[in-house]
């Protein structure tokens, strides 16, 4: 466009002014003859009514030089002085030549010039012309010493510029040029393959001493499939009048841009990856390569709004956004103050935080990932996520969240909640993975309307109706399995029961709960009698495995188990059963495979296959082949079966079938 105003500054005013100045001053130093044929005098809009032809020549020529050089070259076919002071002349052809070696050629059918107020007027179809590709074509234009005007089409050809308009107003000592109803320009592209620009807008200003270009009411600027619409838009150049310094807009800025303009076969694409922003003003930032870099967008009255077409679709809101460009093409988008993402298809989601970065891949054009930071928070029907910071691997469907000690990320899922450094979950997979210093809260209950909560409570490890809280090193959870899985030092708690392990997991709504790895437990829910109140000392339990079935009111430890009924009577053997009562509480305790029982207080061990301790009653049974129990001075009885009244300190031997055998030994 500066070759425009370039064009408009030297070609119009220069070529016309000079050209009709030349003819008046030389046609009279040529003292022309009157014209013997008496022909009729060209009609004129701008001549006093009456005014009467003092002079007429034909045919006139002349050649102008400057210190020796040729400076312009005018012909006419026809030469009427007027008594007001008009001149008119027909069928004029002017070429100027420039210092700089450029030539202008003018050819306009009609010209009027005013010797006295240097009022000039050209009619009929103004054509301008110049060695550098310049072109310029008009019916019509006047200049009133100051302003050359029109109110006609203007059509020109410049460079890689061609437009029209539908006036032109041009301030000739300041430079600046006007053009107006319905401005339409079009650029060529610079490289083979490129599209072209258009520019439309009701108005468009060039002032060349500031270097800047102007185009008010509708601006509408498009190149293939993007659309730029404002009220205002401007435009800096640099000293070559060529290079853009910068570029801003205000008024209903509304922006649409595309990746791709057609699909494969020469398709239109349908929206291959559309962004469309709506904002009160904009400005660009100009690359080291004189290239936009980026534009900005605020929204002064509202919120700026950008709609990023997907699939799926996503809308966001925002004070500002920073749209980076390379090759033409959306490279990131960035959001800030207030920040909201919406999803709507095929899952329903929000985002929002202080800052947002959407990348673009650069093939598809479509948004491949982006970063949250400050304040974000995450929801869907199923999940709500808050923390400091977030990664969404758009491309995947995966959020990564991260925080800050004390202000860890957490995730509430179907009714669970979820904490820990990092938190990676899948909303449309439905899993989630959390690592370093996690804690679960599981529900106590189902949720209404969640019917894959998983939960821990419904087991007798968890009797309470209460959350249960795990820690552990990492956690994976499955929506679709209804699994969740805690590994490295886990750490599980409702009140007082607890369960610690190298890896626990957790099926359903509490359907199973199965821990593994130097298990150890901490149970509260027994009592040595029906009436006792809530024990102060658990019962204490090692194992390799653990296994807690809703359903089966029994927790099964396998592999070197170790039960501690608190500090009076040791049980180990490789496998034991907990069974319940319906209150939870537990009943007794069957133990199997190399089963020992030491009774601290009394100093008694007994050996056996098998052993059920029933925990109301404090009784023993313990069996074998045979089974024994052992006094402290070393005096001990076997049989098949052993009874231990531990309440009354008594050992009872039940052998129906097998005789009974002791070995007594004296106190000392």
């Amino acid at each position: 466009m500066q070759r425009t105003i370039r064009l408009l500054r030297v070609a119009l005013p220069l070529v016309f002014i000079a050209f009709v100045v030349v003819i008046a001053v030389n046609w009279r130093r040529g003292k022309p003859h009157k014209d013997k044929a008496g022909a009729v005098p060209v009609t004129s809009t701008l001549r006093p009514t009456g005014d009467n032809p003092s002079i007429e020549s034909k045919v006139f020529e002349d050649t102008q030089t400057v210190n020796g050089r040729v400076a312009s070259r005018i012909r006419a076919q026809r030469v009427v002085a007027f008594q007001s002071g008009w001149n008119t002349l027909e069928n004029v052809q002017m070429t100027i030549y420039r210092p700089t070696g450029l030539t202008y050629d003018l050819v306009c059918p009609l010209a009027q010039f005013n010797s006295n107020t240097k009022e000039s007027d050209a009619k009929g179809g103004v054509r301008v012309t110049s060695s550098d590709g310049v072109e310029i074509t008009t019916a019509e234009i006047h200049f009133d010493g100051i302003h050359l005007t029109n109110h006609v089409a203007v059509n020109f050809k410049v460079d890689r510029w061609v437009g029209s308009g539908g006036s032109l107003d041009m301030d000739v000592p300041g430079e600046m040029v006007r053009l107006y109803d319905k401005v339409d320009a079009t650029m060529a592209p610079e490289a083979p393959g490129e599209s072209p620009l258009n520019i439309k807008s009701q108005e468009g200003v060039f002032r060349r001493k500031e270097g800047f270009a102007d185009f008010t009411k509708d601006v509408v600027a498009t190149r293939d499939a993007d659309r730029f619409k404002v009220d205002h838009m401007a435009g800096r150049f640099g000293a070559d009048r060529k290079s853009l310094i910068a570029l801003e807009g205000q008024g209903h800025v509304s922006i649409v841009m595309t990746g791709d303009a057609t699909l494969g076969g020469g398709k239109a694409a349908e929206s291959a990856g559309r962004k469309t922003i709506t904002a009160d003003r904009f400005w660009s930032e100009i690359g080291a390569n004189g290239q936009i870099s980026a534009l900005d967008f605020i929204g002064d009255t509202a919120p700026a709004h950008a709609v990023i077409e997907g699939p799926p679709n996503r809308d966001l809101v925002a004070h500002t956004f920073r749209v980076g460009l390379a090759n033409k093409q959306v490279t990131d988008m960035k959001a800030d103050e207030n920040v909201v993402m919406k999803e709507t298809s095929p899952i329903k989601r929000e985002m929002t935080s202080g800052h947002l970065t959407v990348y673009f891949d650069a093939a598809t054009h479509r948004a491949a990932s982006a970063n949250l930071d400050g304040n974000v928070h995450y929801k869907d029907p199923k999940n709500d996520a808050r923390s400091v910071r977030a990664n969404y691997d758009i491309a995947n469907d995966q959020v990564f969240l991260t925080g800050e000690p004390g202000f860890y990320p957490t995730v509430v899922a179907d009714g669970q909640m979820l904490k820990a450094k990092l938190i990676e979950f899948s909303p449309r997979a439905g899993t989630a993975r959390a690592t370093g210093e996690v804690i679960a809260q599981l529900v106590s209950k189902q949720v209404t309307g969640a019917p894959t909560a998983v939960s821990a409570d419904s087991t007798n490890v968890f009797p309470a109706n209460k959350p249960v809280f795990v820690n552990s090193d990492v956690v994976t959870m499955r929506q679709a399995t209804k699994i969740a899985v805690f590994t490295g030092n886990v750490r599980a708690w409702q009140d007082t029961n607890t369960v610690f392990a190298q890896e626990m997991q957790v099926m359903g709504a509490g359907d199973q709960v199965t821990a593994r790895g130097n298990v150890r437990t901490l149970l509260y829910n027994t009592s040595t009698n029906a009436t006792a109140e809530a024990r102060k000392v658990p019962m204490q339990s090692k194992s390799d495995v653990l296994i807690a079935r809703k359903l089966d009111r029994r927790i099964d430890l396998t592999g070197s188990v170790q039960i501690d009924d608190g500090e009076q009577r040791h049980l180990s053997s490789e496998h034991a059963s907990f069974f319940f009562d319906a209150n939870k509480k537990m009943d007794h305790i069957e133990t199997q495979e190399k089963v020992i029982l030491v009774e601290k207080s009394t100093g008694r061990r007994g050996t056996g296959d098998r052993a059920t301790y029933n925990v109301g009653r404090r009784m023993v049974y313990l069996t074998g082949a045979p089974a024994i129990v052992t006094q402290p001075n070393g005096s001990d009885v076997s049989g098949e079966m052993i009874a231990m009244d531990l309440e009354h300190n008594k050992v009872n031997i039940i052998s129906p079938k097998l005789p009974m055998q002791g070995t007594y030994k004296p106190q000392p």
